[in-house]
């Protein structure tokens, strides 16, 4: 009974030590391990171009989307739905818009569009070399989401909202950012059905929802390292 008690007593001590340890984790721990696991700083930094193609739903219509993101942070977006092709471009400076169902001539982006487009087109996300950056991350905390573990990382940007970053407990890939945006209110992006492709883990589910409300969901067909994207496509002429 003794000896029994003992293995209970150990077996429960790691149990206590290991959840402890996991508590006690440094940001910069959980960040180079969402690193590792999405391929490895190295390989992300390695990356000039990235091509998504796949499919949207949105208010019940369905559409073929491409998204292309060239280094450092130019951005396409082309949305195919009922026929005509919308198009939002960022060159890193200015943001504009093509919209055939409200007239034939593209138009300069409003500066809040311009804003979020920017912070789209951070071709490395948030976590990579986030000090550099001059982004502040606090560990908020361990918490539940949808029924598993995550780490609550917070991100404090100088000049954009702060981010709510979740990160699963296991794999320490990202399953949920939130942003609030002020005069939009709460912006939430849920991440899953990661794939790795040439060594590198990227979700192919993301589903976006504002106040609560689910607004669009994208399911990713193929994803594209290092295409060749001439500077020209992020201008619409």
């Amino acid at each position: 009974m003794i000896r029994k008690s003992l293995v209970v007593f150990s077996a429960c001590a790691v149990v206590l030590l290991s959840s402890t340890a996991v508590f006690a984790q440094s940001v910069d721990d959980i960040v180079s391990r969402n690193l590792a696991a999405k391929g490895g700083a190295d390989k992300l930094r390695a990356l000039q171009t990235l091509r998504q193609t796949g499919t949207v739903t949105m208010q019940g219509m369905n559409a073929t989307m491409t998204t292309s993101f060239k280094r450092p942070n130019m951005n396409r977006q082309e949305i195919n739905v009922m026929g005509q092709t919308m198009v939002m471009v960022f060159d890193g400076t200015t943001g504009a818009m093509l919209n055939p169902m409200v007239g034939p001539n593209p138009i300069a982006m409003p500066a809040e569009q311009v804003d979020m487009m920017k912070d789209q087109s951070d071709f490395d996300g948030p976590l990579l070399d986030y000090k550099a950056k001059g982004y502040v991350i606090d560990l908020v905390g361990n918490e539940t989401l949808d029924d598993k573990p995550v780490f609550h990382l917070r991100i404090s940007r100088k000049t954009l909202p702060p981010q709510d970053l979740y990160l699963d407990g296991a794999t320490y890939l990202e399953t949920k950012m939130s942003t609030t945006i002020p005069g939009s209110g709460v912006m939430e992006v849920k991440f899953g059905d990661y794939r790795t492709v040439n060594g590198l883990t990227m979700p192919y589910s993301m589903q976006s929802f504002a106040a609560g409300m689910m607004v669009s969901e994208m399911k990713i067909d193929k994803i594209e390292f290092n295409v060749p994207l001439d500077n020209s496509l992020f201008k619409i002429k």
